[in-house]
């Protein structure tokens, strides 16, 4: 049998003297590390409302654009900006392009006739490229590319395999013009 002497433990009150400083400078020290935290919420502003940054992102024209899938993002990310209305007075321009690019997902052999191949599913995938424009400035102050993309199903209809990949092309400029918009709030909030 193995005995201790009592004088190799602590007692419990001299451990709770002992953990009473330690953990007044766990505290401290933690709080010494968080003081240089540079952390600041994305929708922040000087004045810490969220309106002020609303009120900023209104300020923004969005330029025109040419092709259908830039015009369905560039509406998307105007009504996320300013909630559709054009800004009175705007301090930035965002300019967008986006390149879209579709591809067949899987495809199967028809029935009976081995040599003729049907596609029975695609995905449109959009690349938008943005550059934000400083009307003060006169200059181009930040530069960035965001990627979305969304899957439909072909079928042997033509028309409904038309209308699956618009629809498609739709909800992939959508997620793209919310990046954009994302994206737009962390750049003007750190210049």
């Amino acid at each position: 049998m193995i005995r201790f002497h009592s004088a190799t433990f602590a007692t419990k009150p001299a451990r709770r003297r002992l953990a009473r400083p330690a953990m007044s400078l766990t505290v401290l020290a933690l709080a010494a590390l968080l003081q240089g935290c540079q952390f600041q919420p994305l929708y922040s502003s000087d004045s810490g409302t969220v309106a002020g940054s609303n009120l900023a992102l209104s300020s923004i024209s969005v330029a025109e654009v040419d092709t259908r899938v830039e015009q369905q993002a560039r509406n998307h990310l105007i009504f996320l900006l300013s909630g559709g209305a054009a800004p009175l007075n705007p301090t930035h321009e965002v300019r967008i392009r986006v390149a879209s690019n579709s591809r067949v997902l899987a495809a199967r052999v028809k029935s009976g006739q081995s040599s003729q191949i049907g596609n029975t599913a695609g995905s449109v995938e959009l690349t938008a490229s943005y550059e934000i424009y400083d009307f003060a400035s006169k200059q181009i102050i930040h530069r960035g590319s965001r990627f979305a993309s969304a899957a439909y199903d072909k079928t042997s209809q033509s028309f409904a395999s038309e209308r699956a990949q618009r629809d498609a092309e739709n909800r992939a400029a959508r997620e793209v013009a919310e990046q954009l918009r994302f994206a737009i709030a962390s750049d003007l909030s750190s210049s």
